[in-house]
């Protein structure tokens, strides 16, 4: 049991920091003023599931 807990443990974590990476990235890549970037980026390195969650749910530019 152990080892199955642990397992999705860890891929719990990485799902969640390739998420951060992807929303920092967008977030670096937006035409939001550098203060709402620099909100955001903390925002998401604080707070990560919820963090990249709100960006990228709310904040992130659509394309349509």
């Amino acid at each position: 049991m152990f080892v199955f807990d642990s397992f999705f443990n860890m891929l719990f974590t990485l799902i969640v920091l390739i998420l951060d990476i992807i929303a920092i990235s967008n977030v670096l890549r937006s035409r939001h003023d550098n203060f709402t970037k620099a909100v955001l980026i903390l925002l998401i390195l604080f707070v990560p599931l919820i963090g990249a969650g709100v960006y990228l749910l709310i904040f992130r530019d659509k394309g349509y």
